[in-house]
Protein backbone atom coordinates (compact mmCIF):
# COMPACT_ATOMS: atom_id res chain seq x y z
CA UNK A 1 0.00 0.00 0.00
CA UNK A 2 1.42 3.44 -1.30
CA UNK A 3 -0.05 6.43 -0.12
CA UNK A 4 0.38 9.83 1.25
CA UNK A 5 -0.13 11.49 3.94
CA UNK A 6 -2.00 15.09 3.85
CA UNK A 7 -2.52 16.96 6.63
CA UNK A 8 -5.82 18.81 7.75
CA UNK A 9 -6.24 21.98 8.05
CA UNK A 10 -7.89 21.05 11.88
CA UNK A 11 -6.16 20.27 14.95
CA UNK A 12 -4.96 16.61 15.07
CA UNK A 13 -5.69 14.68 18.32
CA UNK A 14 -1.66 14.28 18.89
CA UNK A 15 -2.16 17.97 19.78
CA UNK A 16 -4.81 17.69 22.54
CA UNK A 17 -2.04 15.43 24.55
CA UNK A 18 0.34 16.73 26.78
CA UNK A 19 3.88 16.83 25.97
CA UNK A 20 4.56 13.86 28.40
CA UNK A 21 1.82 11.87 26.47
CA UNK A 22 2.88 12.38 23.25
CA UNK A 23 6.74 12.21 23.71
CA UNK A 24 5.81 8.66 25.23
CA UNK A 25 3.90 8.01 22.11
CA UNK A 26 6.95 9.07 19.85
CA UNK A 27 9.24 6.67 21.99
CA UNK A 28 6.89 3.29 21.31
CA UNK A 29 6.40 4.28 17.45
CA UNK A 30 10.01 4.87 17.22
CA UNK A 31 10.86 1.42 19.34
CA UNK A 32 7.87 -0.33 17.22
CA UNK A 33 9.48 0.65 13.80
CA UNK A 34 5.83 2.59 12.85
CA UNK A 35 5.85 4.41 9.44
CA UNK A 36 8.34 7.31 8.99
CA UNK A 37 5.04 9.56 8.42
CA UNK A 38 3.71 8.84 11.29
CA UNK A 39 6.79 9.69 13.21
CA UNK A 40 7.25 13.15 11.51
CA UNK A 41 3.72 14.02 12.26
CA UNK A 42 4.70 13.78 16.06
CA UNK A 43 7.85 15.21 15.76
CA UNK A 44 6.03 17.95 14.00
CA UNK A 45 3.51 18.68 16.70
CA UNK A 46 6.69 18.27 19.18
CA UNK A 47 8.71 20.50 17.88
CA UNK A 48 6.60 23.11 17.25
CA UNK A 49 5.25 23.40 20.99
CA UNK A 50 8.53 23.44 22.13
CA UNK A 51 11.65 23.74 19.68
CA UNK A 52 14.54 24.34 21.99
CA UNK A 53 13.38 20.87 23.92
CA UNK A 54 13.35 18.58 21.24
CA UNK A 55 15.40 19.71 18.37
CA UNK A 56 17.20 16.69 19.13
CA UNK A 57 14.61 14.52 17.64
Amino acid sequence: MNYHFTPSPRPSSLEMLTDEQLFNIYELAVQAKASPEFIEIIEDVLTKRRPEHYESL
